[in-house]
């Protein structure tokens, strides 16, 4: 076997060994592209190593022709896979370019199998024979055809592309990539170009094609090669990575999932799994799902996972699920809605995790603040019991006189009609009065459940100041009520709000009891601010909240008072803010002190 034989056929083992494995790699990840082009690119320069000894040893001039002829075929498909691997894999080169590139050397395949011999050689008048390592090999000789014009042009085009994308690729930062491919592949087409030439000028005795197209190929296969082994050491370290997370989470007790919105199939680690209560090997669906939360949660998370395909971007949902126990349990859920080119949803991705116990500990925590709420009512009822007395006093003693009156009527004759049905109104109006006393106090000592409703603010504050009408004259003070006009309405738990309101003028009525009597002055304010809220404003001409007080007066058991509990502006706080407002206190300018808490106002339609 001759040396030509031997180093062709290597050329062309090499190209076609590279062709089919980066082919097989394209194959497993289709995404891939550049893998595929590279493939293209060695099979059609493994042809042209297979072609070119059959050329070099062409027999008669006919033969050199017909085979030349083929030989345009992969040369072409080469050069046009390494144009569009080169702009995909630097992400350079101009696309304009590349279609012209494309477009000539398609072109020149035409008169290549139009006209005789091809497109190379307009006629081919004789074969003759030069020693080259030892064999004899044919060279031909004739007149070079008009369509190589359409080649050279091709082939400088592809130069000044090449060239360009080289540049561009090194400025991206791409500087290896650019110079190892780009590089390479200027020396090789210029050689191989060139040796073309004067071959067909009958210069060199011999050409260099296959060879020199070996180096581009060399060239990908390197940089592709560096590229898989980058890409291995990044699956490791991502392998590693998952682990970590996969551990943390684990730790965490959260769960990851997926959902593949256009397959209906829901990915769920280990963890998300037993979230659910679903087994290893279980599938599971957007129904299924559904199915396996509490039944009062199936439709909400249904209408609330629907409007957040539609509209939506993140997601954040709490829901129950019933345990295989039979116990139930609170999972919180977040997550992100991924959208395709036309804006439709096709992936979710989030993760969950268990907050039954959060849960519970929340609900323990809300029946201590109601039960520190009744205590803190039950307490301020006590600091004014003996004006409750009072007040209960006048009614009842008034019956009492009214009924010996009645009695005395009854024993004359004839008992006068008119003023026993006097009497007796009297006698209702006083029990009204009193069961009305009687009632106020029930209300603000029942031990219940947050309801909320529309309240017109007026009403609230005119309930709370008539209940504190006889404890205000019993210390000598003046209570003032100032209302805005037209005041929006407000919605929440009137109880509640009455105890908040109950507790400041107490703590208001307590603060100007030293001071002389014509200085014992407590004013109830209200305005809308505009923004959707209502503000109350409770103040008084005391002395005042010193400095060193104001940044704990709003804590638990802080209190400045002897008998006082310290919990009464602290219930007072979290009331406001569970109404999603906010309670704050500052000193007067004038003396005395000012506490201020706003209210949401009601919407349409809002607590009715």
């Amino acid at each position: 076997m001759s040396w030509t034989t031997v180093i062709w056929s290597m050329s062309a083992a090499v190209c076609l060994t590279l062709a089919v494995m980066q082919f097989l790699v394209w194959f497993r990840s289709r995404n891939a592209l550049e893998h595929l082009l590279f493939a293209i690119a060695a099979g059609a320069a493994a042809a042209i190593g297979m072609l070119e000894p059959r050329m070099m040893h062409a027999r008669t001039p006919v033969e050199f022709g017909e085979v030349l002829r083929w030989m345009h075929v992969p040369l072409a498909t080469l050069v046009v896979a390494f144009v569009w691997f080169i702009r995909l894999y630097l992400g350079a080169g101009r696309a304009w370019m590349a279609w012209s590139i494309t477009g000539l050397r398609v072109l020149t395949l035409v008169p290549n199998f139009l006209s005789y011999p091809n497109a190379t050689f307009q006629e081919i008048t004789g074969l003759r024979q030069v020693l080259f390592l030892g064999e004899q090999l044919s060279v031909p000789v004739g007149d070079a055809s008009l369509w190589r014009m359409l080649i050279h042009v091709s082939m400088f085009l592809f130069l000044v592309f090449l060239l360009d994308a080289t540049i561009v690729g090194y400025r991206k930062g791409l500087r290896r990539r650019s110079i190892v491919v780009g590089g390479t592949a200027l020396l090789a087409v210029v050689l191989a170009h060139i040796n073309a030439n004067l071959v067909v000028a009958g210069i060199l005795p011999v050409a260099f094609i296959s060879p020199a197209f070996l180096l581009i190929v060399l060239a990908m296969a390197f940089e592709l090669s560096m590229d898989l082994s980058r890409a291995k050491e990044l699956f490791r370290q991502l392998h590693e990575s998952e682990k970590r997370m996969a551990l943390a989470v684990k730790a965490a007790n959260m769960g990851l999932w997926e959902w593949d919105v256009v397959r209906d199939e829901i990915w769920l680690t280990e963890v998300g799994r037993e979230l659910v209560g679903l087994g290893a090997s279980d599938k599971m669906s957007f129904e299924a799902f559904l199915q396996s939360l509490h039944p009062e949660d199936c439709e909400p998370s249904r209408f609330a996972l629907r409007r957040l395909l539609d509209h939506g971007e993140d997601i954040q949902m709490e829901f129950r699920v019933a345990a295989p126990d039979g116990t139930t349990r609170w999972i919180a859920t977040s997550g992100h809605v991924e959208r395709d080119g036309n804006r439709k949803a096709s992936r979710l991705r989030g993760v969950s995790m268990d907050i039954t116990e959060r849960r519970h500990a929340e609900a323990q925590l809300q029946n201590l603040r109601r039960d520190l709420a009744h205590i803190s009512r039950v307490s301020a009822l006590g600091q004014f019991s003996s004006a409750i007395a009072h007040e209960l006093r006048q009614p009842l003693a008034a019956i009492l006189r009214n009924a010996e009156a009645t009695e005395r009527f009854l024993y004359q004759t004839p008992p006068d009609l008119a003023e026993l049905r006097s009497i007796l109104g009297d006698i209702r109006e006083d029990g009204q009065r009193a069961a009305s006393v009687l009632e106020r106090i029930r209300s603000l000592s029942q031990r219940r459940e947050l309801e909320s409703e529309t309240l017109a603010l007026p009403e609230i504050l005119g309930q709370v100041t008539k209940l504190l009408q006889t404890e205000v004259q019993a210390r000598y003070a003046t209570l003032r009520v100032e209302l805005a006009h037209e005041l929006p309405q407000i919605s929440g738990d009137r109880i509640q709000l009455q105890q908040v309101i109950l507790n400041l003028l107490l703590n208001a009525l307590d603060a100007v009891s030293e001071q002389p009597h014509d200085r014992r002055q407590v004013v109830v304010r209200s305005s809308g601010k505009g923004t959707g809220l209502v503000e109350v404003a409770i103040s008084d001409s005391g002395v005042g909240i010193a400095p060193t007080q104001m940044p704990r007066l709003f804590e638990p058991f802080y209190t400045t008072k002897s008998s006082g509990t310290g919990m009464g502006l602290a219930i007072s706080r979290s009331i406001v803010e569970l109404h999603g407002g906010q309670l704050a206190a500052e000193n007067n300018p004038e003396g005395g002190a000012t506490f201020r808490f706003t209210l949401k106002a009601a919407k349409p339609g809002e607590g009715t």
